[in-house]
Parts: structure tokens; sequence; C-alpha cells
């Protein structure tokens, strides 16, 4: 009974070694996850591993486009010749399709190092089908009939891209919006995470902006390879493109920002963005077809408002330092921007308000530095913004240890209150003619509470006293206006104005509410308001008959490129 039983054992382990070695085809790493966007990896030869890159199955004008791309690792110690296997695609319904080689394919692989091969056909077919199969076929073309021998044989139905048509099901490679991500086709240490969404309108149409963070979690230097974002709605795609100009490379640890345009349409919410990796064939005659591979989709919440919204947005402390993007290289760790004011200006019988911003720039460096060209843009509560047009500023440096104002200005329409408003600040250089955000925060209009101190920041005005007087002109029987202002002017420390900052103007109204003159008084340069008495002369005023009684409006007023806009900062009446 015992011999019975060892005969019986070994029968069965000899059974199971010679079914093993009649099964070549096994993958090295059959343990992990099918769900794993780590591809897995097969024995090609000897020396030889092989994973699967790239699957296309996408329609074109010529019919159906079916390509393939392959990385062959060499495990030797010597260099070996890349197998003269035939590739083969087979289909679901059993055709199979023998792929062209790409010029461009390497012929050897040093030992150690892998090489990425391309193979593609075109095929007249207009109906749908799938693939499930790739393989290799060694031919023996010395043999009559010609001898096949199936070398290798690798699923690849979950690996298959159908173009812009395709839909992600694999719950694996759908993303959230924030959640960081890996494309491991491309590389396993660079972990990407979806920060910003910005919907911008240039002259080329809209455009959505989304923003990446770039981090090296390995321990050598990666550069950020190539790949692109595509923007999708229930029922379109939308290419984007990447725009930095310069390529990304960081050291282990170092975190960047990558950007992305997504050209669109008006009114157009993106649903979700697809990752995207490019590919390229070569023909024999030296045609290149490049495309894309679908590696990942992110969805993108309420209708593509990811980031920005108002009510998301950090509430900001007027005259504190702006937080701004670590990562950002406009604005210099030496360089402090802080919001002073902001304020409605009216702009009478244009059908607009003016919204006017004013930053203060520090300096707390050793050395002058160049006044960062950032841009602003304004966004009102119910979805729409507004860029701003910023003063000409006559300093093109910072000096240290001294700040400098300089203003922006927003028109928007007069049902805007700004009891609800969104600023974000943009860099519009790093990838021009995009603005690029690098900080954002929630705030409003400021309100003039004050019955005396009148607010024209770096400026605070006391009021203290104030006549309105008028005399007789001899010989014309004429009368003449002018209004005395007992002034207390402070100048806050270490801050610089230049000749385009506001100025204080007071208009002279009667009765009726008529404008009867008016006089722009300046906070710098020759005839710049000082503390003490200060009169103004209302040349340009002249009566027959005595006007009383009369109303002094007092107004900061700035240019714009759409003319003078003013904010009623008090008001005198007789």
């Amino acid at each position: 009974m015992k011999n019975n039983f060892k005969k019986y054992m070994a029968l069965l382990i000899i059974s199971i070694l010679l079914l093993a070695a009649a099964a070549p085809f096994t993958a090295i790493a059959q343990g992990e996850s099918s769900k794993s966007t780590t591809p897995l990896m097969y024995q090609l030869t000897d020396d030889i591993r092989v994973d699967v890159k790239s699957i296309l199955n996408e329609r074109v004008s010529a019919g159906t486009r079916v390509g393939a791309v392959v990385r062959l690792y060499n495990y030797g110690s010597k260099v070996v010749r890349v197998p003269e296997y035939e590739v083969r695609v087979k289909t679901d319904n059993g055709v199979e399709y023998i792929l062209r080689p790409s010029a461009a394919n390497a012929v050897a692989i040093q030992p150690k190092e892998k090489v990425e091969l391309s193979y593609m056909i075109t095929v007249e077919r207009s109906d749908v089908f799938s693939l499930s199969e790739l393989s290799w076929v060694d031919l023996d073309e010395f043999e009559y009939p010609q001898i096949e021998k199936l070398m290798l044989s690798i699923p690849v139905s979950v690996n298959e891209w159908r173009g812009a048509s395709s839909v992600f099901t694999d719950p694996e490679v759908i993303k959230k919006w924030e959640e960081p991500f890996t494309v491991d086709m491309l590389s396993s240490s660079l972990v990407f995470t979806p920060v910003n969404l910005i919907k911008q309108n240039t002259t080329q149409g809209p455009v959505s902006l989304v923003v990446l963070l770039a981090e090296n979690k390995g321990k050598m230097k990666e550069t950020v390879p190539d790949f692109s974002l595509d923007g999708k709605t229930d029922s379109k795609v939308y290419k984007g493109k990447r725009i930095d100009v310069e390529p990304l490379a960081l050291e282990p640890g170092e975190k960047k920002n990558i950007h992305f345009a997504i050209p669109t349409e008006n009114k157009i919410d993106l649903k979700s963005l697809n990752v995207l990796t490019p590919e390229e064939f070569v023909g024999s005659n030296q045609t290149k077809i490049n495309y894309t591979i679908g590696r990942l989709n992110i969805q993108l919440p309420n209708n593509g408002i990811a980031l920005g919204w108002i009510d998301q947005l950090e509430a900001y402390d007027t005259n504190m330092p702006i937080r701004f993007d670590p990562l950002n290289s406009l604005i210099q760790p030496e360089v402090s921007v802080s919001l002073v004011e902001l304020h409605m200006h009216q702009s009478e019988g244009d059908g607009y308000k003016t919204v006017i911003a004013k930053f203060k720039l520090n300096n707390s460096g050793e050395s002058p530095l160049p006044v960062p060209n950032f841009q602003a843009e304004l966004m009102s509560a119910d979805g729409f913004s507004y860029v701003g047009s910023r003063q000409n500023a006559a300093a093109q440096t910072l000096i240290p240890n001294l700040s400098y104002i300089i203003s922006y200005s927003f028109n928007v329409p007069n049902s805007e209150k700004g009891e609800r408003l969104g600023m974000r600040i943009m860099d519009g250089q790093k990838a021009a003619p995009f603005n690029i955000p690098i900080a954002s925060f929630r705030t409003k209009i400021q309100n003039n509470d004050s019955d005396s101190k009148l607010v024209f920041y770096p400026f605070n005005v006391n009021l203290k006293d104030w006549t309105i007087g008028s005399q007789i002109i001899p010989g014309n029987l004429t009368y003449s206006y002018k209004l005395r202002l007992e002034l207390e002017v402070e100048r806050q420390d270490n801050i610089v104005v230049d000749q385009n900052f506001s100025k204080m103007k007071i208009e002279l109204v009667d009765s009726l509410d008529r404008i009867l003159s008016s006089e722009s008084l300046p906070f710098t340069s020759t005839g710049r308001l000082v503390s003490g008495w200060q009169t103004v002369n209302f040349n340009s005023l002249r009566t027959e008959q005595f006007e009383f009684p009369l109303t002094a409006r007092i107004y900061e007023t700035i240019e714009t490129p759409f003319g003078e806009a003013k904010r009623l900062v008090k008001t005198l009446k007789q």
C-alpha cells in the first residue's frame, strides 16, 4: 500500500513539472492585483521580460487604427538583440492581425536596460470590435509549410484605448479632484495633485486653466515627463495642452506646479479631465503618426468649479500680508503684498461702477528689488470675474524697508453691492498669455464710517473745520466762491506714492443738485494737501445771483483706462 502511494505521488509531481515546463507564458508578477496601474511583466526569452504600455483601437478616416507599445527589459549581463518575432493582435471574435513594427524601433537592448517598441496597422473596418490578446510568434522560414511557434500571449482587453470617445470604467483609474495620483507608465516616483481650475477669457475664446502640483517622492532627480490633459463634458472632448515653456526637473522631495490650458466654448462646464500620454509610430516611409493613450480620469465637482468659488476662499484681513503659493516665481520671498483698500467708485452716466483696489508692496530685504508685475482679478458672488487694470507705475524698483502703493481698477455692473467678493492674484508672465493664480481670498468693499477722518490710504485726513464763502467781484457784479478747510494730514511712515496716486476732488453743488464747479487737490508734488487751513478757490464759477445754500462733496478720484473714477468720501452742507 505504501509503495503504491509513493508511486502515485511521484507520478503526480512529474506531471505537474511537465505541465509547468509546457506553459512558458506565465506572468512574473501574478501576485499583484489586476486593478493595479502597474503593468504586469511577462517572460519573453531567457533574458528578456516584457510589459504592455499602450494598446490602441481607434476609429480614423481610413478605418480602424490598431497599435501597441511594449517595453522590453534585458535582465541579462550582455547586449541582446530584440527577438525577430512577429507581433500579432487578436480581436474578441477571433480575428488576428499582424502588426507592423515602427521604423524607429531599437534592434538591441543593453544589459539591465529597457527599450520601447511601437507597432501599428490600419484595417479597413467600420464595425466596432475589441482587442483581446497580444502575442509574439516565432516563424521558421526554413520549413515548408512554415512552422509557427507561439512564444508569448498577453491579455490586453483592460488596456484598450478607443481614442477620445473612450470611457473609463475601472474605479482604480478614476480619481477625485485634489486626490493625488501617479502615472506608473511614466514614473512611480512623481505624484501629481490637481490644485486649481480657473476659467479665463482670452482673445481666442474661453480657456480652462488647470494647475497640477508635481512632487518627487523618489530618491533621484526626476524630469516631469510629457503628458496632456483633455477636458470632457457629457458629449464632447476638448483637447488641452501643457503651457509650461521649460522642462521641469524635480530633486528628491521637491515640488513644482505644472499648467495646462484647455480651450472650450462659451457657457461650457467641464465634467472631468483625462490624463493622456503621447505615443509615436514611424512608418516605413518615415511618416510619423502621433497619438495619445488615456491613463486616468479626474472627476470635477460642481460643474467644473473646483476651486476659487467665493465661499471656499479664505477670508482676508485688510492690511495683512497675502499668502501666496510658495512655489510661485513672481513674488520674491523678501516682498510682501497687502490689500490696504477696496472701495467702490461711481462712474455716473456710464452704466457701471468702478472698484479700486490699493495694494501695498514692501521690500524687507537688503537690496532693491523690481516691482512685481502681477495681475488682479475680482470675482463676484454670482460667478462673474473682472480683470483689473493696473495703474501706470512710475516706480520700477522697491527700495529696502520702504513700501509702495499701486492701484488696480475693476469695472463692475451697477447692481454689484460688493458684500461678497473674491480676489485672485495672478502671474501673467510665467505662462503668457495665460494668467496663473498664485493667491486667492475672500473680501468685501470697505466703508468709511468716520465722521471726521477722511481715508485716502496711506493718507488720513482729519477734517477739523470748514466754511463755504463767497465774495462779490467789483466791476462786473458777479459772485465767486471758495471753500476753506482746516485739515490735519497724516501720512503713514515709509510708504511711497507717485504722481499717479489718487487725488482729493471737491465738487460744489447747488440746491438743485447741479454741479457748479470742481477742483482737484493732489497728495504729491506742487500744491499738495498739507496740514492747516486750505483754501479751495472755484475760479471757474462766476454767478450773477448769489447761490445759497451750497453743498461741497469730497471725493477720492483716480484715473483709469476708462476715465476718472470717484468715490464719495464726505458731504458738507451749509
